[in-house]
């Protein structure tokens, strides 16, 4: 095969491998957030209510004195429980 040859055969595979990188859907921004402030402050008070809950479950659970494993398992009805 000649040079030419060569080159064109160069050319296809860097085009066909090319083809799927070309091919994906573009990404959003980051900024591009669908969440409102009101969504973001109410998700931001639910995680600290959350966290708060158990905090209190923990606490109850050592002041217990449970073990580790009834421990964890208090932890996870109290959660369920409130």
């Amino acid at each position: 095969m000649s040079r030419n040859g060569f080159f064109l055969l160069l050319v296809l595979i860097v085009g066909v491998a090319a083809l799927p990188a070309a091919a994906q859907a573009p990404v959003a921004p980051a900024s591009a957030s669908p969440l409102t402030p009101e969504k973001i402050l109410a998700k931001e008070k639910a995680v600290e209510e959350h966290a708060k809950k158990r905090a209190d479950c923990k606490k109850q659970a050592k002041d217990a004195g449970l073990g580790l494993m009834d421990r964890r398992k208090f932890v996870t009805e109290c959660m369920a429980a409130k």
